[in-house]
């Protein structure tokens, strides 16, 4: 069964003994499966609220962040609602005025006019798991609560856990939860007694997202605005090409080092590889192929590292780089196309200088059209 059929079948059962917890690499897809995916497969029948925990610190701000995401998906009122916040927020001053005057008389009215200014409409609202959608008629839709970047969550994780797991079990939404592979291995050293919660309490289920590389990586070529019409249809051509540098290795190797894939680093690598495409293309260069190639590794193992034992490191050596990529031409990429792809220094003279120095078309032509050598009488 796939990963979506997996997540399909938790979404359609009726009772949720617990949270549906699902990992995979940094940058595989994860989000994308839960906003496209996920929520095309049960558009007739459920909302799906997604909540990124990056950043939040305290309760209050998830439940807040929750509110927020259940109302813009479920209803069309939060607009509305934040409309009206900014009204009263812009007559404060003139409630204000009206406060001053209301302490002289009475106390208790001023602090009812304070009141007013300082109410946020969304903590009052209460959360349904079953919900009409108001958008087109009556029809009752089941919510869907997914909670995002549980890795990079600043708040504890004890409270953390305890708020999902109330959502789960106490207020009956089906709850999902996307973190990357090593999460549970870390929660169970930075906090046995928490782990011990999650595995027996929280997480019913745990799924493991491999994704469809060649789909994905077609999706991406495909459905990217890219910057020429030219360039779009060279990486259609290249997709096979991309594919081999992006997932070629399998994911375990005996010598313990493999490649993360990480699908937004590969999308910014095919975005800006086009100023190198239309420099080449000027020039007319041949084999280009190994240019791309190298660029998509280098890209790759400069954002991401690769994975030695199970853990990233950037402490990379060119062996292991072509171990992993066994395309790769370091000879491809001068120091000026380097310092592009780490720093966002763009050179122009110097990419020039370089390009200008590759066999090309005119080359090519040159040899085919020279005049052979004067044969060598035979006596």
């Amino acid at each position: 069964m796939s990963t979506l059929q997996e997540l399909i079948r938790y979404c359609s059962e009726d009772h949720h003994l617990g949270v549906l917890l699902l990992t995979g690499e940094w940058g595989c897809g994860k989000t994308y499966l839960i906003d496209e995916d996920l929520s095309e497969a049960l558009s007739e029948t459920h909302f799906i609220v997604r909540v990124s925990l990056l950043g939040l610190d305290s309760i209050s701000e998830l439940n807040n962040a929750v509110r927020k995401q259940w109302l813009q998906t479920c209803t069309p009122f939060l607009g509305k609602l934040k409309q009206e916040r900014e009204r009263l927020k812009s007559r404060s001053s003139l409630l204000s005025a009206i406060a001053n005057v209301l302490s002289a008389i009475n106390p208790v009215k001023s602090s009812i006019a304070s009141a007013i200014v300082s109410v946020d409409p969304l903590e009052y609202l209460p959360l349904e798991p079953l919900v009409e959608d108001l958008h087109d008629g009556a029809a009752k839709k089941r919510v869907i609560l997914v909670f995002d970047d549980l890795n990079r969550s600043k708040m504890d994780l004890n409270s953390l856990v305890g708020t999902i797991t109330e959502y789960c079990e106490n207020k009956g939404f089906a709850t999902i939860v996307i973190a990357e592979d090593e999460f549970l291995g870390s929660a169970m050293e930075a906090d046995p007694a928490v782990y011990k919660m999650l595995k027996d309490k929280t997480i019913a289920r745990v799924v493991r997202y491999v994704p469809d590389f060649q789909g994905i990586i077609r999706r991406i070529i495909t459905q990217n605005v890219w910057q020429s019409r030219e360039y779009a249809e060279y990486l259609a051509e290249k997709e096979q090409l991309i594919c081999d540098v992006f997932v070629s290795d399998p994911l375990d190797r005996e010598d313990g080092i493999g490649k993360y894939h990480n699908f937004r680093s590969l999308t910014c690598a095919l975005q800006d590889y086009y100023r190198l495409f239309t420099a080449l293309s000027e020039r007319g260069a041949r084999d280009t192929d190994r240019f791309l190639y190298s660029y998509i590794t280098y890209i790759l193992v400069s954002r991401n590292g690769i994975s030695k034992d199970g853990q990233p490191c950037f402490d990379v050596s060119e062996e292991e780089i072509r171990q992993l990529y066994p395309g790769y031409a370091p000879e491809t990429l001068p120091e000026s196309i380097r310092e592009w792809i780490e720093y966002g220094i763009w050179d122009e003279d110097a990419v020039s200088e370089f390009v200008s120095g590759l066999p090309g078309e005119e080359d090519q032509e040159k040899t085919q059209t020279a005049p052979a050598d004067e044969p060598i009488p035979v006596p």
